[in-house]
């Protein structure tokens, strides 16, 4: 199965920013280093991003001027795009075809990760035939 980690400080950060977005769908993105040689990419960045969908307590979609903002930092900082992440509130921490429409368009190196109730947090990757897990390490 295929890896990915994240440092233990920006794990407790992403469930902060879940938490304080209750009864709400968090969502963002995810910055760090990218994988090489054998080794996951590196989670050491989260960045939330505002929801702006209509009914934020059952889907998400990315402010469109702070994603820009943030995607320019990432480049800016000499950090690599690792992955987006949402928050489900009131579910399982497991893709739903509305997931498949939330996030943005991206390449194959960037994660999807889904934070659930209990804060179950379970990183995918996107493949033509849907979402395949990841197994999360802490670093």
């Amino acid at each position: 199965m295929e890896k990915i980690a994240i440092t233990k400080e920006a794990y407790d950060h992403l469930l902060s920013i879940c938490q304080q977005a209750l009864p709400h769908e968090a969502c963002g993105v995810l910055a760090g280093t990218s994988a090489s040689q054998g080794e996951p990419a590196i989670v050491t960045s989260i960045l939330p991003i505002t929801n702006i969908h209509p009914e934020p307590t059952r889907s998400f979609s990315f402010h469109p001027g702070e994603w820009i903002s943030i995607y320019y930092d990432i480049q800016k900082n000499r950090q690599t795009l690792v992955g987006f992440f949402h928050s489900h509130p009131t579910s399982s921490a497991v893709p739903s075809k509305q997931d498949l429409l939330g996030f943005p368009a991206s390449d194959r190196q960037i994660s999807y990760w889904i934070i659930s109730i209990g804060n179950i947090v379970q990183p995918y990757r996107l493949y033509e035939q849907g979402f395949t897990p990841l197994a999360l390490m802490l670093t």
